[in-house]
């Protein structure tokens, strides 16, 4: 199923499907970069979700997708901001990181509402990288 997109538009990519007990186990501290927190993700201003998806080359069946703008629009209403770090790893790699406005300090563990958001934001569609 293609979805409709425009290279304009930021998109973030994640393997298999978002749903917030997933997002919940998946935000950690990244393994090259000590004191960053998030989970994983692939995202490049002006890449597409397939070009996201082939350059993770998950190995997931299904894979989640939103803007940017999209997943900022969630988390603001709760009071939180994100922030997306270009990390070590496979393709356009980043860490999503969930922060506290206020303080600006980067969140150690993803709480539940906000994991609820964006779980709700994000969307589904099968893996290209799997496609018949």
């Amino acid at each position: 199923m293609m979805s409709t997109e425009s290279k304009r538009d930021e998109w973030v990519v994640r393997a298999g499907i978002a749903s917030a007990k997933s997002l919940v186990k998946g935000y950690n501290q990244h393994r090259g970069v000590p004191g960053l927190f998030g989970f994983s993700v692939q995202y490049a201003p002006g890449k597409t979700i397939d070009e996201l998806a082939w350059a993770g080359n998950f190995p997931h069946p299904q894979i989640s997708y939103a803007t940017v703008g999209a997943l900022r629009a969630a988390l603001r209403s709760l009071g939180y901001a994100i922030r997306l770090v270009a990390s070590p790893g496979q393709g356009y790699h980043h860490t999503f990181a969930v922060l506290y406005d206020a303080t600006g300090n980067i969140l150690r563990v993803l709480p539940q509402d906000a994991a609820i958001a964006l779980s709700r934001t994000f969307r589904q569609r099968s893996n290209p990288i799997h496609a018949p």
